[in-house]
């Protein structure tokens, strides 16, 4: 069966607006009072020396910036929808990419703090006929040093299970667990966390996420139809753009089919970082630490004193700086991505210019 929007997302709910104690809590600290709310301090010299910045270089999308723990800038610009000359701002919603892979592994997390799971266990035990899975841990899942590829990918599949399912039948051994930037390790982790919830990919990430945390992350099929939805374009004069295509973005499952505001993915970074998400400090170290000589898990670059993530997919690019705390934050999302073209070179000026950290090239 060919995937639809009435497939694979019927479980999907839209978020609920339930706020919970945790994000309650959230709502004391400074930097998130005003989050997917346009701020421009324009008293702040900072904040209108980025937004000339941004402006020259005809940014496309939703920029947040937070210096010393305050948001000094959260805005948007250029269109989200030029046809409908409908402009960016701090509510537009965007295509998250592959940002999504730090939600799956806080998700793996959630499981290994609830004692469901640990970071050594075999992928054998999920998956026993990928090659070399008596030798693969969930931590070289989220380090992407297991050594997997995937083969090849389906366009025909009835659900979140068989999309996995099939992936997880046409995966490779590379012959090396060298460092290697594969998707198929957190297609298989969203696969892991399926069995062991018994629920969909979709359905664990609604409660996790959107009913408990109040985030508000639409899946695919709910962006599309979404007032506040952004358009992915080709080019910056909004001449080309991506057609609405289901079945490409359900094929991410795990690994980026997820829409989010600029406002939303910084609270959610946040929850990291302060503890409020995965309680346990040293899990969460955990969850951070890199395979020895490599600078990724989880879903983000680790250096020293910053963190770095980014993403593309089908005209969104989505890029993040964070300082260690979380006190200095650049989060460019953007709905326009020219091929050989990225907006990650302005992102690391704009970071090194609110934090005075040197982002490594």
């Amino acid at each position: 069966m060919v995937v639809i929007a009435g497939g694979l997302f019927t479980k999907f709910k839209m978020p609920t607006h339930e706020v919970t104690k945790t994000s309650k809590h959230i709502n004391d600290q400074h930097a998130l009072n005003q989050v997917n709310q346009d701020i421009f301090s324009k008293k702040d010299d900072l904040a209108v020396k980025i937004d000339q910045q941004l402006k020259s270089a005809n940014y496309i999308g939703t920029a947040l910036i937070v210096h010393h723990d305050r948001i000094i800038l959260q805005k948007g610009y250029g269109y989200a929808d030029s046809t409908h000359n409908r402009l960016n701002d701090a509510k537009s919603m965007y295509q998250m990419a592959s940002l999504q892979k730090s939600f799956t592994a806080t998700m793996i997390m959630q499981q290994v703090e609830a004692g469901k799971l640990a970071l050594d266990t075999l992928l054998s035990q999920y998956y026993p006929n990928i090659p070399n899975a008596n030798r693969i841990t969930i931590r070289q899942l989220l380090t992407m040093t297991s050594g997997l590829k995937q083969i090849t990918a389906t366009k025909m599949f009835a659900d979140e299970a068989d999309n996995i399912s099939f992936d997880a039948s046409h995966t490779a051994f590379l012959g090396t667990q060298a460092w290697s930037y594969q998707p198929i390790n957190y297609r298989l982790l969203a696969g892991i966390l399926m069995q062991i919830t018994h629920k969909t990919y979709g359905q664990l990430f609604n409660e996790t996420f959107n009913q408990k945390l109040g985030l508000n992350v639409l899946d695919y099929a709910h962006f599309i139809t979404n007032s506040r939805r952004t358009i992915g374009y080709r080019e910056q004069n909004y001449s080309k753009y991506w057609s609405n295509d289901v079945t490409a973005y359900s094929l991410e499952t795990g690994t980026g089919n997820m829409a989010i505001t600029a406002g939303s993915l910084y609270r959610y970074y946040r929850l990291l970082i302060d503890h409020k998400i995965i309680m346990n400090q040293s899990n969460a170290e955990a969850m951070w630490q890199p395979a020895k000589g490599t600078k990724y898990a989880s879903g983000l670059y680790h250096y020293p004193t910053y963190m770095r993530g980014h993403g593309i997919i089908r005209g969104f690019e989505p890029t993040v700086l964070l300082s260690k705390d979380g006190k200095e934050a650049v989060i460019l999302l953007s709905n326009q991505h020219e091929k050989h073209q990225s907006w990650q070179k302005l992102a690391n000026q704009l970071f090194t210019q609110t934090s005075a950290i040197q982002v490594t090239k």
